[in-house]
């Protein structure tokens, strides 16, 4: 092979390589979503955690289970969103913002989340199966079947179904709120059921 065969040679694989850099450079950057909770109404200060309030398990849908943002679509193909991922387990997620929201409403809750140790479980607990989670058409829909459990007592206190719709708009980031706002909606509606403690 002549010098021309080899400069020929060495010219293609710069090419290549620079082609390669050039495409890891211009590829878009991941981007990670959390689901929130309702923003925290509660004054500053401490207060004394009266009593135990389990979360969990909760229960998703199989195809819920991806990394990335992914909705079903009317024939049963999943769309994903494109560099949009979970930071967390959903099931996770969801746990963690049922937490938050159903400590908003009484501050003395101390939620615990799912497994907790069999000698020491909380006083209620809540189980969630979450039966769908999607975008349909330009909005998000949550079907959940819910039961709340005394467990010193090992009575079913409530055992329902819940479904509400919000908004969904267009974007990653305003799915992931709609899926917030949904578990808001459903923490409310499991909240109606939770007994009151007197002060």
């Amino acid at each position: 092979m002549g010098k021309y065969g080899v400069w020929t040679i060495n010219w293609g694989i710069g090419l290549l390589l620079l082609s390669l850099v050039s495409g890891c450079q211009s590829s878009p950057e991941k981007q990670y979503f959390v689901l929130t909770a309702i923003p925290n109404q509660i004054v500053s200060g401490s207060t004394a955690l009266e009593y135990d309030i389990g979360i969990g398990p909760i229960d998703v849908a199989e195809y819920l289970h991806f990394t990335q943002l992914m909705y079903q679509l009317d024939d049963g193909n999943l769309q994903r969103f494109a560099n949009s991922y979970w930071a967390e387990p959903l099931e996770q997620g969801i746990s963690r913002v049922m937490s938050i929201n159903l400590s908003q409403s009484d501050n003395r809750r101390n939620l615990v989340l799912f497994p907790w140790k069999t000698d020491n479980s909380p006083l209620y607990s809540i189980k969630i199966k979450v039966i769908s989670l999607n975008r349909d058409g330009n909005n998000a829909r949550l079907n959940a079947n819910w039961e709340l459990t005394n467990n010193p007592l090992n009575q079913t206190l409530a055992k329902k179904n819940f479904i509400a719709v919000t908004n969904a708009g267009s974007t990653a980031t305003e799915l992931v709120s709609a899926y917030s706002n949904l578990l808001a909606q459903l923490a409310k509606e499991i909240d109606k059921s939770l007994p009151q403690h007197s002060d």
